[in-house]
């Protein structure tokens, strides 16, 4: 015999068959390790995308920026006669001709030379820029994972109160009839439910603003579970300072200064004259001689450069010496950045060790002897819950240390150590 099922039994179970076969929901399943996290925003982040075609567009442009522009075609008519018997005719005039013909301006060597310094100082210029948008797109996607990783982390140590304030409710009512507790610490008790609720839901609040952030830089796959903890970056070494020419952002600077100097060459270029080509065959009636051709050149006559060249050289000079000061702060920005960042980065390395070898130490002795003497009926509730609260607080303290010092080497590794690559 056969058994039918309801409809939505036989939906249902269709739903989980193709839902269990799929590979797109195993792939989504998959937890979200730092390192896929990387790779998600290498991949997909628009931002490199972006850079990407930028590059091509500039190396494209190589090619074409010193070639000769393109040839003119000439047709026209010549001594075309407007008055008299043969007007308008075009045989009946010695000197009427039809022209076609073809036309070649070639600028000077120097020019035809910068535009291709131009043109590769260009492809310089994507090159770094992409490189430091990479780099940026995975120090951001870092971040956001830490902050996914601590504020879920700062969650977890926070149940560990609230469960043991719910154990300490939830023994309160034989306490008080025992004579061990007072009636007010029921009442104390629920007040601290509420305070921790309230608390927990900033905790939460962590999270999801943590998942925005991740998923602004991989999308969809921020909201699956991390795997693992933070890796550990290599040490940030002072001696960096020493081949910060090699960041990202400063070889794009120094691209620019090949720029604005290879638009300066340009500008120079101007005062030497472009020359041209002129081949131009001529038709005429036979009882006039036939057909004709002629040959010229032509010279540009640059005799103005004072009030016409000279002031775009001198525009180009000063873009030059704008370019170089502005790669000279860049250099002292990311000398001050990375002097601030390792002297940031020993303070909280010092106080994340004095927090787990000290501060939690001494409030988990405090919340231990608290305890006890709750139990032994000499020290109300309210203080037994004081102390556990400073202990998870101290807990979270450190969690947030922690936080800010991974979050601080991420930022100076991808900067000054992964950038200098």
């Amino acid at each position: 015999m056969f058994a039918f099922l309801p409809p939505h039994r036989v939906l249902a179970g269709v739903i989980a068959v193709v839902l269990g076969a799929s590979p797109l929901v195993a792939i989504r399943a998959e937890p979200l390790s730092f390192e896929r996290a990387q790779q998600l925003a290498e991949n997909t982040a628009p931002e490199n995308l972006a850079r990407l075609a930028q590059v091509e567009s500039a190396q494209s442009s190589v090619g074409p920026a010193d070639a000769l522009p393109d040839p003119k075609l000439m047709l026209g008519i010549q001594d075309l006669p407007i008055q008299g018997s043969g007007r308008y005719s075009f045989n009946g005039d010695s000197m009427t001709e039809r022209q076609i013909g073809l036309r070649q301006d070639v600028p000077n060597s120097d020019k035809r030379l910068a535009r291709k310094q131009l043109a590769l100082a260009s492809v310089d210029v994507a090159e770094a820029e992409r490189r430091a948008s990479l780099l940026e797109v995975k120090r951001q996607t870092a971040l956001a994972w830490l902050n996914v990783y601590y504020a879920e982390l700062s969650v977890k140590n926070f149940d560990q109160l609230d469960h043991q304030v719910a154990l300490l409710r939830s023994t309160t009512p034989s306490r008080i009839a025992a004579g061990t507790a007072q009636a007010g610490d029921l009442l104390q008790a629920d007040q601290e439910a509420l305070a921790l609720a309230d608390r927990r839901d900033e905790l939460l609040q962590n999270i999801a603003m943590a998942r925005a952030k991740l998923r602004r830089w991989i999308g969809a796959d921020a909201d699956q579970p991390l795997a693992d903890g933070p890796p550990t970056w290599g040490p940030i070494l002072p001696h960096t300072q020493h081949t910060l020419g090699r960041h990202p952002d400063l070889q794009a600077a120094t691209a620019r200064v090949s720029e604005a100097n290879a638009e300066l060459a340009d500008a120079i270029a101007q005062k030497k004259p472009d020359w041209g080509v002129e081949l131009v065959y001529g038709h005429r009636d036979r009882q006039f001689g036939g057909d004709m051709a002629s040959l010229q050149f032509t010279f540009d006559l640059p005799l103005f450069s004072g009030s016409r060249q000279g002031p775009r050289i001198n525009a180009r000079q000063h873009a030059v010496e704008q370019r170089e000061a502005e790669q000279e702060a860049m250099l002292r920005e990311h000398k001050a950045e990375l002097e601030s960042g390792l002297a940031e980065l020993e303070r909280l390395k010092k106080a994340l060790e004095r927090s787990q070898q000290s501060s939690i130490p001494l409030a988990e002795r405090r919340a231990e002897l608290s305890l006890a003497s709750y139990k032994a009926g000499k020290l109300p509730l309210n203080e037994v819950i004081a102390a556990r609260r400073e202990l998870i607080e101290a807990r979270l303290r450190t969690i947030t240390q922690q936080s800010q010092f991974n979050q601080l080497s991420a930022s100076l590794y991808y900067a000054y150590v992964e950038g200098l690559k």
